[in-house]
């Protein structure tokens, strides 16, 4: 499958309507110049989920979700950008026009389509191995009887069996025609040296198969559990990670969850396989396992994109509760709302959803359901003494370590007043020691944050090993650390005006040869930072800045001219229309060149307003639609307006809003990231000189009059700013 044409995806973007596409579902009223309705992405009983029909965007302003149709597509039904252009494409029955790749674009496809081809054949051998097969209907198929597993959810999680023979998937897929290299990449053969050569052979062999799918439904990995008795053989044998298998990412049974977690808003996490296919043949649809491994943020940013609410499902081991303690704070870190269930002493979700019926596991689900601290608080202060103060202050602060992850400060109040009641503290005691872990924490992702960032400095300066690797453009502004670059705030005022307004005309520029000619957002701040050799320093806004000037280079010229042309035959129109009805009313010849005056100015009014909204929704189109996941992502986070106007003065008749003020605020967005740059050189010059000793009078007076040269500079800019500088 190629990548659709940028025709074909302009169509799409120039088609659809993002009240339209929002409407499929959400329920949307009126509400002045926009629809609102309530969220899908959060619960909530107030609409704050706004969708504005004139820029073809939407967002949520309590969660902060929306963008433009193609976005919201993407985030709702959790597909990719190309797979949510065939979505609109097939809502609007626009035909799919798909442009060649490039040589390592197609190479790069194929060899991720050939390893999921071969996965998917591996799928239906080990499926087939397990019912048609003498050995799987003997071994296998009996295990899983044992385990009380029916025919349906063998058949929903596609189990099968491995025979246990080395060659036995090789054969099969070598005759069917599939590259041994791809079996080799996706893991399913593994290379080893015998008999003085390399061969291969099956990973999977002699085991029961639990393959693992993506959240849209592709088989990207395999489990697999022995059948031999031999302690000396390893239980389990999983996939090793590969282009399309990333264990931090997967969840057992998400694909088949999903929907329920959604429906249900909330997320049940067990352990193992056959806990999630146990919990599913019972009727409890909405549960996932983190497959034998440490819970990771993909894992948890991937089920927020459904639901905030975690249900932890834990049996009566308390060591195994103390070592998912981590993956507790994880979640508490990403802000999810964690409630755990101890299942009965002997019982795993498996056993339990085994022995139980549908409505017995969720009422026991329901009603033995208990926060996380009431929870840590029962299993782990039973095991301590009464007259053991060191055991005691251990297990309060692996208690209230948890809570040392919630930001929120309603809910972190309700956790101390808990925590204060259940281990008999007074609450000023838990403050001063919940504000020590705190720190404790922040100064270890600190901490981790400058080795990590020293590292790839490290690797930014030094570069590739190898000589040969092309030098990094000599203009290109290095990359200032998030926590220590001051010149953020500035950068995202430019940003911003480059997103909502990069290719709307606001002033005249000079050429070289002294004429004027009309400049846009973009080409005032490109030709300033030209001058003065500047250079965005946060990335991700250097790249908004190099998209809009691309399109101003390039596409956006010809489609302007294209728009211009259909927009002066609907000026003539009504030009037209005008003089004719000014004809069939009649009155004197002054009375009809006056009518002639107003119609003309009328129209020219027209046209102006018209391609003043052609240029802003087209900068603002192409980067909320962008193919580029960051550019998509910090255009959608800077679209949306930063103030309502107050309906008093939506009465007036005139409004200085912030387009008509571009003139005078994008030169002054200019000149204030000038002022902190200054505010740095000089600040670093200061402290210099401070470190100067004895014998440097040299340099004490080099910098001294480095330092009087800065001064004077930010003088003259203060006075082009005013007194009172306004930070972003």
């Amino acid at each position: 499958m190629g990548r659709i044409d940028r025709e074909t995806v302009n169509r799409i973007l120039d088609t659809a309507d993002i009240v339209e596409v929002v409407s499929d579902f959400v329920k949307l009223r009126r509400s002045g110049a926009n629809y609102k309705g309530l969220c899908p992405f959060h619960n909530e009983r107030t609409p704050s989920f706004s969708v504005n029909r004139a820029r073809n965007i939407c967002k949520c302003f309590s969660c902060g979700k929306g963008g433009s149709p193609v976005n919201f597509i993407m985030e709702h039904e959790q597909m990719s950008y190309q797979e949510a252009l065939r979505y609109l494409a097939r809502k609007y029955n626009i035909e799919i026009v798909e442009k060649e790749l490039s040589p390592e674009e197609r190479q790069a496809e194929s060899e991720r389509e050939a390893m999921l081809a071969v996965n998917e054949f591996a799928l239906k051998h080990f499926e087939d191995n397990l019912t048609s097969r003498p050995e799987g209907r003997d071994i296998a198929l009996p295990y899983f009887r044992h385990r009380g597993i029916n025919d349906a959810m063998i058949a929903r999680f596609h189990l099968g069996y491995a025979i246990d023979r080395g060659d036995d998937l090789l054969n099969a897929a070598t005759t069917a025609g599939f590259d041994a290299r791809y079996l080799v990449s996706t893991g399913l053969e593994v290379e080893a040296e015998r008999d003085g050569h390399m061969s291969l052979y099956d990973r999977f062999r002699g085991r029961v198969i639990f393959p693992i799918h993506s959240i849209s439904g592709r088989v990207v990995g395999f489990g697999g559990r022995t059948m031999r008795t031999d302690k000396n053989v390893a239980k389990y044998v999983n996939s090793p990670e590969s282009v399309i298998y990333k264990k931090n990412l997967e969840l057992y049974g998400f694909y088949q969850a999903k929907s329920a977690i959604a429906r249900r808003d909330k997320a049940i996490m067990v352990e193992g396989y056959l806990d999630v296919i146990s919990m599913h043949q019972a009727g409890v649809e909405n549960v996932v396992a983190s497959s034998g491994t440490s819970l990771t943020e993909g894992q948890i940013r991937a089920i927020r994109r459904f639901t905030t609410n975690v249900t932890l499902i834990y049996d009566a081991d308390a060591a195994g509760i103390k070592a998912s303690l981590r993956g507790i704070n994880m979640l508490l870190a990403e802000k999810m709302d964690v409630h755990t269930v101890l299942l009965p002493p002997g019982d795993d979700p498996d056993s339990f959803a085994q022995n139980h019926t549908a409505s017995e596991v969720e009422e026991y689900l329901a009603t033995h359901e208990t926060d996380i601290i009431t929870f840590m608080t029962g299993i782990l202060m039973k095991d301590v003494a009464p007259n053991d103060p060191t055991g005691r202050a251990k297990v309060v602060n692996t208690i209230l370590e948890p809570v040392s992850y919630i930001d929120e400060p309603v809910k972190r109040q309700e956790y101390i007043s808990q925590c204060s009641r259940l281990l008999g503290l007074r609450e000023e005691v838990i403050v001063r020691q919940l504000n020590v872990l705190t720190t404790r924490r922040l100064e270890a992702e600190d901490r981790n944050y400058r080795r990590d960032s020293a590292r790839q400095t490290i690797d930014d300066v030094v570069g590739p090993a190898d000589a040969s690797a092309p030098e990094a453009p000599a203009a290109a502004a290095p990359a200032v650390p998030e926590e220590v670059n001051t010149l953020r705030p500035y950068e995202e005022m430019l940003a911003r005006y480059l997103v909502r307004y990069g290719l709307k005309f606001i002033a005249d520029i000079a050429r070289p040869d002294g004429t004027l000619e009309p400049g846009t957002v973009y080409d005032i701040i490109a030709a300033d930072f030209d001058f003065d050799g500047l250079a965005f320093t946060v990335p991700a806004y250097r790249r908004i800045f190099e998209a809009v000037g691309e399109l101003r280079r390039g596409v956006w010229n010809e489609d302007r001219r294209a728009y211009e042309a259909t927009l002066d035959e609907e000026c003539r129109r009504r030009m037209d229309e005008g003089r004719r009805a000014a004809a069939a009313a009649g009155g004197s010849l002054a009375g009809l060149e006056e009518a002639e005056r107003r119609l003309s100015t009328e129209v020219d009014a027209f046209r102006c307003a018209s391609l003043d909204n052609f240029d802003i929704q087209y900068v603002q189109n192409r980067l909320l639609n962008s193919d580029d996941d960051e550019i998509r992502r910090i255009a959608n986070a800077l679209a949306t307006e930063r103030y309502s106007l107050s309906k008093i003065y939506l009465r007036q008749s005139t409004v200085e809003n912030e387009q008509t003020q571009l003139p005078h605020l994008v030169p002054r967005a200019v000149n204030e990231l000038r002022g902190a740059i200054l505010r740095n050189i000089i600040a670093g010059i200061s402290d210099e000189m401070a470190k100067l000793g004895a014998g440097d009078e040299a340099r004490a007076a080099e910098l001294m009059e480095q330092l009087i040269q800065y001064k004077d500079l930010q003088k003259r800019l203060v006075k082009t700013l005013g007194e009172r500088i306004i930070l972003p």
